[in-house]
């Protein structure tokens, strides 16, 4: 074979391996993403905030809101808080704190948000799974930074603001606020 042929079929095999794993990581990453129908309304994993009505807190970490006109209970994403109406376990320490704090920033805000990740929008018990915003702020990382919830169930891929809720719970942390005290 002559050398001139052989770097072009090597140039053109190169080219065709590339474009294969180019697409097929692309394939893979968008294959992570998955949208649901909640209340009527297409989610997907995009960074889009939907306006919801604040209804009333269930504790530390789940809501109900009106989302397109239906009711609608949220547990929020990447955090959990000590319990305090769990069926058959006792009210842990700063469980009420984080209940009360929670209802607090909610009630005050003149505008509630929810926004979804990626891939899983609801859990086994139908509760939709989602990042919750109080005047634009992230209502988790607030609870994180006060030492009022721990960062738990974490879940690949749904981890977007994981990094940053670190962040904030590694304060509270070194603050020695309320759970962490």
């Amino acid at each position: 074979m002559n050398k001139k042929l052989y770097t072009i079929l090597t140039t053109i095999f190169t080219i065709l391996i590339i474009t294969i794993l180019y697409f097929s990581n692309n394939i893979t990453l968008n294959s992570g993403t998955k949208s649901d129908t909640i209340n009527g309304i297409e989610v997907r994993g995009d960074k889009t905030k939907y306006l919801v009505k604040f209804i009333r807190k269930i504790d530390g970490d789940t809501i109900k809101v009106m989302f397109n006109n239906e009711e609608l209970t949220v547990r929020y994403l990447l955090i959990d808080t000590p319990e305090t109406v769990k069926e058959n376990t006792e009210v842990q320490p700063y469980g009420p704190e984080a209940s009360s704090r929670n209802e607090k920033i909610l009630l005050e805000a003149k505008k509630v948000e929810i926004e979804f990740d990626v891939y899983q929008k609801k859990d086994k018990y139908n509760r939709a799974l989602a990042y919750v915003y109080a005047d634009g702020k992230s209502v988790q990382k607030i609870l994180l930074s006060e030492g009022l919830a721990e960062i738990k169930y974490v879940k690949e891929p749904d981890t977007r603001y994981l990094k940053e809720f670190t962040e904030a719970q590694n304060e509270a942390k070194a603050n020695k606020r309320n759970i962490w005290s």
